[in-house]
């Protein structure tokens, strides 16, 4: 059977809140961590710990960068007061052409190396388009901070951890207004993001909120890697978890959920039983076998 897990975007979705989910719905945060190390970069921690959101158990993740000017920790979560997930804590960039190395060169499962480079890739390409150059010279400012490759790469050895073979995602919630991003104000729902949305064909439904919803991170991971966008599939529900964003937004749990499972094979509907009538017919005229097939 095919391990199947599906993702409910019904608030939004980001890097660190898909790794929550996974991580509260079973997935091993040591094995995770073991298998980020094999990318070879140093000074950040992961931990998680246990929140309510508008009463919904749920786990956070925080993705602590050493501050190498300065020799402390930062957490990318503090800045919530910018954005509804606080994705984007840190402004060092990478290259593109700089991540696709680093992905290379990592010792990382082949499945975990192939998802993460799904993930930057098409990252990458509609970066490049947006603002008319190849992707290999995409300059990654949040998106190439270490605390969102921690996401992507994490997010990617999360779902080895629990073996899932099959991704489907709900269609993603998303803000309104504008959001702060290293180009200056940008409108929310943030040109990367709606230019990925609309690669997949996704649907998508915009929320009367002003916080980054959906941040270029989280959208990219499910347009990357789900195989198809709908409903929650036919499975045998195995778990269930809940990764949440930094706020606590009344009336609305802030949370990605995630369900896992295994795929149950759907049997196609009976049709109908069909008789079969035979007869032999000998010297009759054809009036009368067109009066006896109209009856």
């Amino acid at each position: 059977m095919s391990r199947t897990a599906w993702f409910h975007c019904f608030a939004g979705t980001a890097g660190d809140m898909t790794l929550a989910s996974l991580v509260h719905a079973g997935a091993d945060l040591g094995e995770v961590v073991n298998i980020l190390s094999g990318l070879g970069l140093d000074g950040w921690a992961v931990s998680t710990e246990p929140v309510l959101r508008c009463g919904v158990a749920a786990t956070q993740a925080h993705v602590a960068v050493l501050d190498h000017e300065h020799g402390d920790h930062d957490e990318h979560d503090q800045a919530e007061h910018e954005h509804g997930h606080g994705e984007h804590g840190h402004h060092s960039h990478r290259s593109y052409r700089h991540i696709r190395q680093l992905l290379i060169d990592a010792d990382l499962p082949p499945r975990v190396r192939d998802r993460a480079q799904r993930t930057f890739a098409l990252l990458a390409d509609v970066e490049g388009a947006m603002h008319r150059m190849p992707a290999d010279d995409v300059e990654f400012h949040e998106v190439g901070s270490v605390d969102a490759i921690i996401d992507i790469v994490g997010s990617c050895a999360a779902l080895e951890v629990l073996s899932i073979d099959h991704i489907v995602c709900s269609g993603i919630a998303v803000g309104t207004g504008t959001v702060k991003a290293a180009h200056g104000m940008l409108p929310n729902p943030a040109p990367a993001v709606v230019e990925l949305l609309a690669r997949r064909g996704v649907s998508a439904k915009g929320l009367p909120d002003h916080r980054e919803l959906a941040t270029p991170t989280g959208v990219a991971l499910m347009c990357a890697l789900a195989n198809e966008f709908g409903p929650m599939p036919h499975m045998q529900v195995g778990a269930v978890g809940y990764g949440a964003g930094s706020s606590d937004i009344p009336g609305r749990p802030n949370v990605v959920q995630v369900v896992v499972g295994d795929a149950v094979a759907v049997r196609a509907p009976e049709g109908q039983p069909v008789q079969l009538l035979e007869t032999n017919v000998d010297d009759i005229s054809g009036e009368v076998i067109a009066h006896t097939i109209s009856a």
